[in-house]
């Protein structure tokens, strides 16, 4: 008869205490994306075919080489530390093509790169962040003529490591080798600023 008053009780202790070591398990789980919220900078951005975008007269897969553009803040994932809003968003800069055919001291078309934005939420999920959206029309004029080009970013960014995340992404650049605009499917992976 003892034994039955004292089972229920501890029974009782127990559940409780699974309960909140599971509940605190779920919290840390949920909150470990905090660990790569921040800024990010590319430092590779791989195409699938050697291009060149710069008019160098030479071609390369890593478009680093060719595009001047990147900055401290391609890639930012809020929360972060200095912002007040707790909202989930992913904030991305790739670069842009600026284009034109109109010097005469540069009839094959002078060209400059310059960031041009995204912004969307995400869930993390699995040492990933799954967007909510992943492509937007990149809107531009080359010699006053309004040109529209559709980018597609992967629909997850992966957690290399601590520091290190990656996607990839396709997106139309112009190639001098060719003379035409190609769609390169980009690799791209990012350096946490810290």
């Amino acid at each position: 008869m003892i034994k039955k008053k004292l089972l229920k009780p501890c029974l009782l202790i127990l559940s409780t205490i699974i309960f909140f070591s599971c509940d605190n398990s779920n919290d840390d789980l949920n909150n470990e994306f905090e660990l790569y919220t921040g800024n990010y900078k590319i430092i590779s951005f791989k195409s699938n075919i050697a291009v060149d975008l710069n008019n160098d007269d030479s071609t390369s897969k890593e478009l680093i080489n060719e595009i001047d553009s990147f900055d401290f803040n391609d890639l930012e994932i809020r929360p972060n530390e200095y912002q007040t809003d707790s909202a989930k968003l992913i904030s991305f800069s790739f670069p842009k093509t600026w284009m034109t055919f109109e010097y005469p001291s540069a009839p094959e078309g002078s060209v400059e790169f310059i960031g041009y934005g995204f912004l969307t939420t995400y869930e993390y999920v699995d040492s990933s962040f799954s967007l909510k959206n992943n492509n937007y029309i990149e809107k531009s004029f080359i010699d006053n003529v309004e040109s529209h080009k559709n980018v597609n970013i992967n629909s997850v960014i992966n957690v290399i490591d601590e520091n290190h995340l990656k996607t990839s992404i396709s997106k139309e650049y112009y190639d001098f080798n060719s003379s035409n605009w190609i769609m390169l499917d980009i690799e791209v992976v990012y350096e946490k600023r810290i």
